[in-house]
């Protein structure tokens, strides 16, 4: 249980997220490299990411909402945002500079890793709700 809920913890999911390696023609690199270097140029898959990565944290630390249904939805959403920054990294990659990711052996279990780190903190945080019972009186 306590392995569960260090894989379902939204700090765990960012470090993995940003852990993910990316291969690239000749030179490779951590995925928050490749953030750090598109955000200058307001890159669609950086903003993306780092727009979930503060949503994901921001809901953690502070949170904002009072229901879970909401922090449900919010934490949702931030997940969705780290996968579509993934998705957009590689559809917007014309040259096929970084297909190399999808060919060799370690970036592919860093994004399987990812992937099963973020379906756990999805599964996480759809357990916690407990459903208010109606009292009549």
């Amino acid at each position: 249980m306590k392995l569960f809920k260090i894989l379902s913890h939204p700090v765990t999911l960012v470090v993995c997220f940003l852990l993910i390696m990316i291969s690239g023609e000749h030179v490779g690199g951590f995925y928050g490299m490749y953030i750090l270097m598109g955000l200058p140029f307001g890159a669609v898959h950086a903003l993306l990411a780092i727009a979930g990565i503060i949503i994901l944290l921001v809901n953690q630390a502070f949170q904002l909402s009072r229901t879970n249904y909401l922090r449900q939805v919010i934490n949702f959403i931030a997940v969705l945002f780290l996968f579509s920054s993934l998705y957009f990294f590689f559809h917007n990659d014309k040259q096929h500079y970084n297909y190399g990711t999808f060919e060799q052996t370690v970036p592919i279990i860093t994004m399987a890793v990812t992937a099963f780190v973020a379906i756990c903190f999805l599964i996480g945080n759809f357990s916690k709700v407990v459903p208010k019972t109606m009292v009549v009186v």
